[in-house]
């Protein structure tokens, strides 16, 4: 994986999963950008292309919607949050989707990591109240 795919894909990490979350392992630190180089290692040619579009229109994305016309990569936490949300919320299904996927991959990594399963094992659960 290139350079500039790990730094958006360790930003997209650690904006999904930031350190002092629910879970207290960061996306970092669960290992996504290993688990994501090693996953597009196994795929096609062709499939390895896309995800790499993907990562490309979540870098470029805040410069053409905003909240500020910059590189994802470049955007404080807050700032990348409402990119997220925006994108997840958009009627165009072109940026619902690709942070669906992009979700979707996050997620497969953060939970194949062994200190996330513990914490989450180790978590009670929350009393429901009718």
């Amino acid at each position: 994986m290139r350079q500039n795919e790990r730094l958006i894909v360790a930003a997209c990490a650690d904006t999904l999963f930031p350190p002092g979350g629910p879970i207290p392992v960061s996306g970092t630190e669960a290992g996504l950008v290993t688990y994501i180089a090693a996953y597009l290692r196994k795929l096609s040619r062709g499939r390895r292309l896309l995800i790499r579009l993907l990562f490309l229109f979540i870098e470029l994305s805040p410069l053409v919607f905003g909240p500020r016309r910059t590189l994802f990569t470049r955007l404080q936490h807050d700032d990348r949050v409402r990119v997220f949300e925006q994108m997840a919320g958009s009627a165009m299904y072109l940026r619902h989707m690709a942070v669906l996927s992009l979700r979707t991959l996050m997620t497969m990594g953060y939970f194949a990591c062994p200190e996330v399963a513990a914490a989450i094992i180790r978590r009670p659960p929350k009393e429901v109240t009718p």
